[in-house]
């Protein structure tokens, strides 16, 4: 009988420590399992902060006339595509721009040469466009500036990611005429004006 007991004792003694190599076992293996999962959690997040930092990076390096062409594609897409051959780009205060231009001196326009609402006038300022409009109250006189801004970012994802995206967008900036052929049409009408007083 004693046999049977201590028989039995020593079953069940290596029963449990075989039991207890197998949690070990389960509990490595469910350790190996949080350690990737945790190793895969820092890649993603890894991955997801340099996605982050490079979206607040401008995609392309742009010159200012496309910029220009951009933000008038933001806030005025109609005015500007139907009104392109007679537009023109320019930056206040230079180049022969001899107006008094304030609080713009500075900021590039792109303008189809009329009154204050033919303009959009705009600036790069870091990673971001501030872009300012006259808007017409009951008559043009009584309106007042009114300015926005954009990330440029936003400017090149939502007009210069595909090809042909950047193809249109060239298009316009190439058919813009000069600030100083724009000066020249104002002067040129000036005196026609003069002309037609004589």
């Amino acid at each position: 009988m004693k046999k049977s007991i201590v028989s039995g004792m020593a079953a069940l003694l290596i029963a449990g420590v075989l039991a207890g190599c197998g949690n070990k076992s389960a509990s490595t293996n469910s350790s190996s399992s949080q350690n990737n999962s945790s190793q895969s959690s820092q890649v993603a997040s890894s991955q997801s902060a340099s996605a982050m930092s490079s979206s607040s990076t401008p995609v392309q390096h742009v010159d200012d006339k496309t910029v220009g062409v951009m933000v008038a594609l933001l806030a005025q897409p109609d005015w500007f595509k139907n009104g392109i051959d007679d537009m023109y780009y320019g930056v206040h205060g230079q180049d022969g721009d001899d107006d008094d231009s304030g609080d713009l001196n500075g900021y590039s326009y792109i303008t189809a040469n009329g009154d204050p609402t033919s303009f959009i006038h705009y600036k790069v300022n870091g990673n971001m466009v501030i872009y300012k409009q006259w808007i017409p109250g009951d008559s043009v006189a009584d309106g007042h500036m009114e300015t926005k801004t954009v990330s440029l970012a936003r400017l090149e994802k939502d007009y210069y990611v595909s090809q042909s995206q950047k193809d249109e967008v060239n298009g316009y900036a190439n058919q813009l005429k000069s600030e100083a052929a724009y000066n020249s049409s104002i002067k040129n009408s000036d005196n026609n004006d003069d002309d037609d007083d004589d």
